[in-house]
C-alpha cells in the first residue's frame, strides 16, 4: 500500500500554472494561431522545436510544437503578462477574473489542501455510500466517534452543513478517515474505498476507461442542480478513485482551477463566512421602536393572539394551523425573546419600522431561535453524545485514580527515604558519642601520663642537686632510659601532627578554628556552617569529607549527606583543640 496517496497526505501540488495556461490556449482554435506567432516559437524554429506532421487519414498537415515549461512561461509573459499587471486584472469581467485566478493564487506555490471534509461530504450526501458507511463501521463505531470528537472538525460550524439525520454519518465518516490517516492500515483503506465505490460506481467505470484524468473530466462533475460543495466533493472523489485504479492525474489548467476552488471552500470552512451588516441603521430603527414599545426584542403571545381585526385574526389562525401541523403551539414561544443585538440585526436586514410588520418578522426569528434550541437539545440527548459524555467522565475518573495512586506511591517512597535518613542520623549520633567518649578517655590518660612525667622530672632534678655529680648505678640507668622514653612521648605529643589530606573538604567550625586548621591542612577546602547556598559541585573529586560535629543538626549537613558518593569517606571531629582534632583525623584514617 502506497503511503503517499492523497487520502493519507491530502492534496499537495506545485504547478507551473502559466505553462498550463498556455497548454490550454494551444488547444483553442482561436488562440492557437496567435500563440504560433510568438517570438519564442519563432526563435525556436531555428532550434527545430517546431515541425510539420502529416495526418494520414485526411492528408492535412499540422504543426507540432515542443516547448519546455520555461519557454511556455515566456510565451505567457509575452502575450498576457504585461496586460494583466498593475491592477489591470481588476478591470476584467468576473468570468475573466475567475479564469486568471489560479495564476495569481497557485503559480509556483505549494498547495496543501485537506480533502477529508470533501470526501466525507461526498459520502454523506450519497445515500448508497451513507448506507454502506453505517455497515462498514460496525465494530469500530465508538472508536470513529471518539476520533471525531478529538479533532478540529468537532465544531458546530462544520456540522451545521448537514441535516440532523446526516450528522451521525458525518461524524462516522470523518472519524473513519482520521483513523485511516493515523493507522495507515490496509483494512481501513479497503473499507473507505468500498464505501466510496458503493455510491460512485458509474464514476469508477468511466475512469477505468481513461488513460489519464484531465481537467476536462472534472467538468462532468458539475451539475446545475448541485451545490458547489458537493460538486467539489465529487471532483475530489474522482481523484481518489483515479489514484486507487492507478490512473495518472494530469495537473493541467483545469486541475489548477479545481485546486483554486478547493482552497476557497476550505478557507470558508475553517474561517466561516461572516456576512458584514451595517448595524447603524438597525440600531436607529430599534431605538425608534423602543420609544413606543418597551422591549422590541420580546414576543408577547397574548398580544399576538388577542388581535381583534378580522384580517389579522385570519392570518393568525392560518399561522396557528401551520405550526400545529408540526406539533407546535404558538404559546410554546412565550418564554423566548431575542437579544438586543439580534433584534438590531433583524431591523438592519429588513429595515422595518412598522411595528405590526415587525411583529411578524419577530415571530419568524423567534421560531428560528426555538428550532435552534430544540436542535441543540436533540444533539445533547442522542445516545452517542450520552455515551461520549460517560466515556469522558470515566476517563477523567481513571486519570484521577491513577494520579492518586502515583502520589500515594511517591509519598510511600519519601517516607521510606525519611526513615532511612533518620536511621543514618541516629547511627551518626551514636558514632559521635563513641568518638567523644574515646576522646575524653585519651585526654584523661594523656593528662595522667603528663603529670607522672613532670613528677619524675622534679624527682630527678632534686636528686641531682642534692647529691652532686656521681656515676649512676644500674637502677638509675634503667630509670633514665624510662625517662628518655617518656620525654620522647611527651615531645611527640607536644609537637603538632603533620596530617596531609589530598582532595579533602572541611565543613563546620567557627572562623578562628578554620583559620588554625588551614595552617595544618593547606590543601583542603573549607566551608562555613552558615553557608546555606551549598553547591554540590564542591564535593566533586573529593576523597575525604571532614565534618565538625557542631553542624550535625544544621541543614547543610543533610545536603552534604544526600549529595556525597559512597566512595567518599566522612571523618567526624569535635572540639576546638586543633591538635586533638588532627589526632582524631589520624586515628580515623
Amino acid at each position: 500500500m502506497e503511503r503517499d496517496r492523497m487520502i493519507y497526505t491530502g492534496l499537495r501540488c506545485r504547478v507551473n500554472v502559466k505553462a498550463a495556461f498556455i497548454d490550454m490556449c494551444m488547444e483553442s482554435p482561436l488562440l492557437e494561431p496567435r500563440l504560433l506567432m510568438s517570438a519564442v516559437i519563432s526563435a525556436g524554429c531555428g532550434e527545430q522545436v517546431c515541425r510539420t506532421v502529416r495526418e494520414e487519414e485526411n492528408g492535412v498537415f499540422k504543426v507540432q510544437v515542443k516547448l519546455d515549461e520555461e519557454k511556455r512561461e515566456h510565451i505567457y509573459e509575452e502575450l498576457f503578462g504585461e496586460k494583466l499587471r498593475d491592477g489591470k486584472l481588476e478591470q476584467l469581467s468576473d468570468s475573466d477574473r475567475k479564469l486568471f485566478e489560479p495564476i495569481e493564487m497557485l503559480h509556483r506555490k505549494e498547495a496543501d489542501i485537506d480533502i477529508i471534509p470533501f470526501i466525507a461530504c461526498g459520502i454523506v450526501r450519497n445515500s448508497r455510500s451513507r448506507s454502506r458507511l453505517l455497515t462498514a463501521v460496525t465494530g469500530c463505531e465508538k472508536e470513529c466517534l471518539s476520533k471525531f470528537r478529538g479533532s478540529e472538525y468537532d465544531t458546530a460550524g462544520y456540522l451545521q452543513r448537514y441535516l440532523l439525520d446526516e450528522r451521525k454519518a458525518a461524524r462516522l465518516a470523518i472519524g473513519l478517515l482520521l483513523l485511516l490517516k493515523e493507522e495507515e492500515a490496509d483494512e481501513k483503506y479497503n473499507k473507505v474505498m468500498d464505501v466510496i465505490y458503493a455510491g460512485y460506481k458509474p464514476i469508477k467505470n468511466r475512469i477505468k476507461k481513461l488513460e489519464y484524468l484531465t481537467g476536462e473530466c472534472y467538468r462532468e462533475a458539475m451539475a446545475k442542480d448541485m451545490v458547489m460543495e458537493l460538486q467539489l466533493a465529487r471532483m475530489v472523489i474522482q481523484m481518489v478513485i483515479a489514484e486507487d485504479l492507478g490512473i495518472p492525474v494530469i495537473q493541467d489548467y483545469g486541475f489548477c482551477q479545481v485546486v483554486c476552488m478547493l482552497q476557497g471552500c476550505e478557507n470558508n470552512w475553517k474561517n466561516g463566512e461572516v456576512q458584514e451588516i451595517d448595524m447603524s441603521e438597525g440600531k436607529r430603527i430599534y431605538r425608534k421602536l423602543l420609544r413606543k414599545h418597551w422591549n422590541p426584542g420580546a414576543y408577547y403571545i397574548s398580544a399576538f393572539l388577542e388581535e381583534e381585526e378580522a384580517e389579522g385574526a385570519g392570518f393568525q389562525n392560518k399561522m396557528e394551523n401551520l405550526l400545529f401541523q408540526f406539533g407546535l403551539e404558538i404559546r410554546a414561544l412565550s418564554g423566548l425573546c431575542l437579544e438586543k443585538w439580534e433584534a438590531e440585526a433583524l431591523c438592519a436586514i429588513f429595515e422595518e419600522e412598522d411595528w405590526e410588520r415587525y411583529r411578524y418578522l419577530l415571530l419568524t426569528a423567534t421560531l428560528c431561535k426555538y428550532i435552534q434550541q430544540i436542535e441543540a437539545m436533540y444533539e445533547r440527548e442522542i445516545p452517542e453524545e450520552i455515551h461520549y459524555r460517560e466515556t469522558c467522565t470515566e476517563d477523567a475518573v481513571n486519570r484521577l485514580e491513577y494520579e492518586k495512586k502515583r502520589m500515594e506511591e511517591k509519598i510511600r517512597i519519601l517516607e521510606q527515604q525519611k526513615k532511612e535518613k533518620e536511621d543514618e542520623l541516629a547511627e551518626a549520633e551514636r558514632r559521635i558519642g563513641r568518638l567523644k567518649r574515646d576522646g575524653e578517655k585519651k585526654e584523661r590518660r594523656y593528662e595522667k601520663e603528663r603529670a607522672e612525667l613532670n613528677a619524675l622530672r622534679e624527682a630527678v632534678r632534686s636528686e641531682t642537686k642534692g647529691t652532686g655529680k656521681r656515676r649512676p648505678g644500674r637502677e638509675e640507668c634503667v630509670q633514665c632510659e624510662e625517662n628518655d622514653k617518656r620525654q620522647k612521648i611527651i615531645k611527640e605529643a607536644e609537637e603538632p601532627l603533620d596530617v596531609r589530606l589530598d582532595r579533602s573538604i572541611v565543613i563546620g567550625g567557627h572562623k578562628n578554628w578554620q583559620k588554625k586548621m588551614r595552617q595544618c591542612l593547606p590543601d583542603s577546602q573549607f566551608v562555613a556552617s552558615d553557608h546555606m547556598n551549598f553547591d554540590p559541585a564542591m564535593l566533586r573529586n573529593k576523597k575525604y569529607i571532614i565534618v565538625n560535629t557542631d553542624i550535625l543538626k544544621h541543614g547543610i549537613y543533610y545536603k552534604i549527606m544526600s549529595e556525597r558518593k559512597k566512595e567518599q569517606k566522612v571523618l567526624y571531629v569535635h572540639g576546638n583543640n586543633v591538635d586533638r582534632v588532627l589526632k582524631e583525623i589520624e586515628e580515623q584514617l
